[in-house]
């Protein structure tokens, strides 16, 4: 089966999942299922930094960054973090080894904040006035740019974006995105009541930072060594598959609640 077949099908398959969690499911299920995809992206960072040698505190990474989550609802999330890092330390006190200590830490609490964090804020974004619609909007329009990455790319791409992050992304492609996810956040006035000119910033500044997302995460894995963060058909791994949404999400979060002064219900 070709990818782009596998990728077709498992869109299929993920996307009146995302429907139903978002829209019709109880709020814990949602809670749940954003759990869920930042425990298994926060294992594939883990260990693409693994097999380039680097040493990892799995289990202590993955237990705060289950807690994060929790502390979205509260205003706890930086005090998570230091407790985070002040804890890491006294468990590396007593390795008998100070070898490679400063790496361990980075490593380890930088994919905390880069992937549990980040995308947790799906979970403040739920909790404001019409969440569930303003968490469809992001989710909708990243994943649409992507898709117009990918068909563009293929069928236009011949300008290399940056070969040495990823030899595959193009210019032509990284256009597609954009015009693809602002024209999809502008249709979105069809449905969220706010001025025209919210839904173009927020298209532009969304379409920008899944790009960046998107080769960040590129840059990660080739660091890594490793092609894809993990064996979803057609799709990679889970972090590749909300790479584009890490930025994007608190972007969105941070525009409706500083600019739009929307407050959490």
């Amino acid at each position: 089966m070709s990818t782009l077949a596998k990728r077709v099908g498992m869109s299929c398959i993920l996307i009146p999942m995302s429907v139903v969690v978002i829209f019709y499911a109880p709020h814990w299920v949602f809670f749940a299922v954003v759990e869920g995809f930042i425990l298994l992206a926060l294992n594939e960072f883990f260990s693409i930094a693994e097999n380039k040698g680097l040493i990892i505190h799995r289990g202590f990474g993955l237990c705060f960054g289950a807690l994060l989550p929790l502390a979205a609802y509260s205003s706890l999330q930086l005090p998570l973090l230091l407790g985070a890092c002040v804890a890491l330390f006294i468990f590396l006190f007593n390795r008998r080894s100070p070898d490679r200590t400063i790496t361990s830490v980075a490593v380890s609490v930088f994919g905390i904040i880069y992937v549990a964090w980040f995308f947790s804020y799906l979970i403040k974004l739920r909790l404001l006035p019409d969440g569930a619609l303003w968490v469809f909007y992001t989710i909708l329009i990243v994943k649409a740019g992507d898709a117009g990455a990918y068909f563009v790319g293929k069928r236009f791409g011949k300008t290399k974006l940056l070969p040495l992050v990823s030899p595959d992304k193009s210019v032509e492609g990284a256009i597609g995105q954009m015009l693809t996810t602002v024209g999809l956040s502008m249709a979105g006035l069809f449905f969220i009541d706010v001025a025209w000119y919210h839904m173009l910033l927020l298209g532009l500044g969304v379409g920008g930072l899944a790009v960046f997302g998107d080769l960040a995460e590129s840059l990660i894995k080739r660091d890594g060594g490793v092609k894809d963060s993990g064996h979803l058909p057609g799709l990679g791994g889970v972090l590749d598959v909300i790479d584009s949404l890490l930025f994007a999400v608190p972007f969105v979060y941070f525009y409706l609640t500083y600019v739009l002064g929307l407050e959490r219900l």
